[in-house]
């Protein structure tokens, strides 16, 4: 048996399992739809006033109707729970929410947590089997509150992210909050695990900068064992090359190169038809290559702009050569993948889509016949 993306909840893994959902905003809700999407019944606590704050958060040019786009992307099929949790009724409520929940979500600071009803160890006493996740924004200050924007910026991956002399820039999505979500995942699931076995339930923690920090890796190791800071160089790759470079083909779509050794250099250059360029010795070593980028982009520019785009693109694939073409982000979202990825449902009686949150498949043994 495999599991569905498009399947309904009826037939997935984490049915008759209940999600009580406090958090807000980003990472947190993430987490409650992806539990959602594997069968997990969830209800989302919101405060009577306002709600979530994403749902004020719109762009200009979004329809002033309906739920926002940020809400509607990480509230997916969710039950709306109106409780002001400061109030003796939003208490009393909360705990016989509680009595038959599996996995809490919260995202308050830590000072907060017994006023509102969710101290760890309260908890833990009162509902043993309870997975409690409790997603705070740094590690070594607890009390301070965690955004996306300043952990991006203290964790080092703003001052990557720009070209060289340029001002740096935020990732065009909250990376650390997306980061975080995955760690929070992975924790509830090991919980579950665990629970499996021992039949108590666990208080995980997490964090936003060491999320982010965890998906540093080898710009970590830039400087944890070579003794050196990551250098901004904007979509180039610091130790190989051509890779991160962009070329303009002759329909004017552009290209990007991820050609990750010498073998896969030689195969663009036949592709390219630079048969001269497979000899010359000049480009025959990657840290050769790397040294001369500058001149590298320059000889290969020309040959780019000789074919069209999707072209190349198709001939590269039966050839094994890694280049893509580069989209927007609705041009790709019409691609096969982009629409098995995309959920509609209604959302407070609208119809509203969003991009789902599970990225896999399980098969289980013997099931596969391909």
């Amino acid at each position: 048996m495999s599991l569905d993306l498009s399947a309904p909840q009826s037939d997935t893994p984490l049915q008759g399992i209940k999600v009580l959902e406090l958090a807000s905003v980003l990472a947190g809700p993430l987490v409650g739809t992806f539990l959602a999407e594997l069968g997990a019944s969830v209800v989302k606590v919101e405060h009577p006033k306002g709600g979530d704050v994403t749902r004020t958060w719109r762009s200009e040019r979004e329809s002033k109707e309906g739920p926002s786009a940020y809400y509607a992307a990480a509230n997916g099929p969710k039950r709306i729970l109106q409780l002001d949790l400061l109030s003796e009724q939003g208490q009393a409520a909360l705990e016989r929410e509680l009595t038959d929940t599996d996995i809490l979500l919260q995202n308050f600071k830590t000072s907060s947590l017994s006023k509102l009803g969710v101290d760890p160890k309260a908890l833990a006493l009162r509902h043993p089997r309870l997975i409690h996740l409790h997603l705070k924004g740094f590690m070594d200050a607890p009390e301070r509150g965690g955004y996306d924007m300043v952990v991006q910026a203290e964790t080092g991956f703003m001052s990557m992210n720009a070209s060289p002399g340029s001002a740096p820039f935020r990732m065009p999505v909250a990376l650390m909050d997306i980061l975080a979500a995955h760690q929070m995942r992975s924790g509830v699931l090991l919980a579950m695990y665990e629970r499996e076995k021992t039949g108590q339930g666990a208080y995980v923690e997490t964090w936003l900068d060491a999320s982010g920090f965890s998906a540093l890796a080898n710009r970590a190791t830039e400087h944890l064992v070579a003794g050196q800071s990551p250098q901004a160089l904007g979509a180039l790759h610091p130790q190989i090359a051509p890779y991160g470079e962009t070329f303009t083909c002759r329909c004017g779509h552009q290209v990007v190169t991820a050609i990750g050794n010498d073998r896969q250099f030689t195969k663009l250059c036949t592709l390219l038809n630079l048969e001269d360029m497979k000899t010359d010795s000049q480009w025959s070593t990657n840290p050769l290559r790397v040294q001369n980028r500058t001149l590298l982009f320059d000889m290969l520019a020309p040959a780019f702009a000789r074919f069209e785009a999707q072209v190349l693109i198709d001939e590269a694939v039966k050839r094994g050569v890694p280049l893509g073409r580069l989209k927007s982000v609705s041009q790709a979202l019409l691609s096969p993948t982009g629409k098995a990825m995309t959920a509609e449902f209604t959302l407070e009686g609208h119809p509203v889509k969003h991009v789902k949150q599970v990225a896999f498949q399980v098969h289980r043994n013997g099931s596969l016949t391909t």
